[in-house]
């Protein structure tokens, strides 16, 4: 029965990362079903490994398995061209051009560096806070995810070309979490 479910979990997979990549080429309006059945074949093939191996063990073989397949489907979609019949590549597309100064260079590095690091921290320890885990696995998990959400939150705001935009989002984010993780402890 293992092997079955092992079976339909690898299926699952490629199906579900079949159909996103399919999503991923195709028109931005149509293609939002393909998306959601890629997501939900991928949800449901975790939910099996899950099942067959134990959570711990069966998402971390769901994440083995999926980066797998996605190798698999990215090769058989791999297009091979010889020298001579080469076209010449679209160049791909720059960010928003804008005139570089002092000022915004300092402001993209301080919203880059400082307020993604705020917000990083502060989902770290609301999630340590909030989360209904044990304590270890809280600290931990919370602690694992700063580095990962504070490279995020810095390549997101060194690509976007709107300050604002970054200051708003990512100062929001931080009062959220910071409110999560101790509000409750200073309200009554």
């Amino acid at each position: 029965m293992v092997p079955l479910l092992v079976a339909a979990g690898v299926i699952l997979f490629l199906g579900g990362v079949a159909l996103l990549r399919w999503a991923w080429l195709g028109q931005r309006p149509a293609n939002l079903p393909f998306v959601f059945a890629g997501w939900l074949a991928v949800t449901a093939a975790c939910w099996v490994f899950s099942r067959v191996f134990g959570v711990e063990v069966g998402i971390a073989y769901a994440l083995i398995v999926l980066a797998l397949t996605a190798y698999l489907i990215i090769f058989l979609g791999r297009e091979v061209r010889s020298p001579k019949a080469q076209k010449v590549r679209d160049v791909a597309l720059e960010p928003e051009d804008r005139a570089t100064s002092w000022t915004r260079a300092i402001s993209k590095a301080l919203l880059s560096i400082v307020l993604a690091g705020v917000a990083a921290i502060g989902v770290g320890v609301a999630f340590a806070v909030a989360m209904p885990l044990s304590s270890h696995d809280r600290i931990v998990i919370g602690g694992l995810l700063v580095p990962a959400l504070w490279g995020c939150g810095m390549a997101w705001t060194l690509a976007d070309s709107k300050l604002l935009r970054a200051t708003m989002v990512l100062g929001s984010i931080s009062l959220a979490s910071y409110g999560i993780a101790f509000l409750p402890k200073v309200l009554p």
